[in-house]
Order: structure tokens, then sequence, then C-alpha cells
């Protein structure tokens, strides 16, 4: 009977030892899995607003270097101007016009200090428009 309890003993030792062990294995793997799904979430952020930082730092590049070839466009543009373009306003209009065609421009408008805006085509006042 002594052998009989203590191989029950025994076995109640190793079956509960047996569940502890397995409850830890699967704590241990959830936490593992936790964890491994966050480092992976921040991994991919980082990529991201790494990747991000790249197409903006590239954008805005393009958009400088847009700005100064307009720029540098105007600047052409105005040191073509000669008196007799600003002479009157048919002069002024077919000036706008040969710059707009020279360097393929939508629009081509000069504004004075009151608002009024001079195109190729007349003048106008809105300047939303």
């Amino acid at each position: 009977m002594v052998k009989q309890v203590k191989s029950n003993r025994t076995a109640t030792i190793a079956v509960v030892g047996s569940i502890i062990l397995a409850v830890i294995l699967v704590l241990g793997t959830v936490w593992m899995g936790y964890n491994a799904k966050r480092d992976t979430e921040d991994a991919v952020r980082s990529v991201s607003l790494l990747y991000l930082d790249e197409l903006a730092g590239r954008r805005e590049q393009v958009v400088e270097k847009n700005l100064q070839d307009k720029i540098q466009t105007i600047r052409v543009a105005i040191e073509l101007m000669t008196e007799e373009d600003l002479s009157d306003k048919v002069h002024l209009e077919a000036y706008q016009t040969r710059m707009k065609q020279l360097y393929h421009l939508d629009k081509f408008a000069f504004v004075d200090t009151d608002g009024l805006i001079y195109t190729s085509a007349g003048t106008d006042n809105n300047i939303a428009d």
C-alpha cells in the first residue's frame, strides 16, 4: 500500500508538474509572439517613416528645382523686356504673348500695386482667378 501511495503521489506530482510546464510553455509562447508582433510593427513603422522622409526630401528637391527654373525663366523674360514693350497696353500684351509662347507658359501676367492684373488678353481685377 505504501508503494501504491508513493506511486499515486509521484503520478500526481508528475501530472501537476507537466500541467505547470505546459502553462509556462503556452504563456511563454504567447508572450514571445506578442513581443515579436510589437517589434515587427515598430520595425515596419520605422522603415515606413524613413521611406516617407526620403520621398518628402526628394519631392522637396523637385519642387525647389522647378521653382528655381521658374524664377530663372521670369528673370530672363524680364531682361528681354524693352522700353517699347512697356510703351502701351498693346505692346505689353504682345510681349506677354511672346513670352508665353517662348517658355510654354499657361499664364504670364503682371500685377500692379492696386491689384490690377495685366495679361496677354487684357486687364482683370479678380486676383482669385
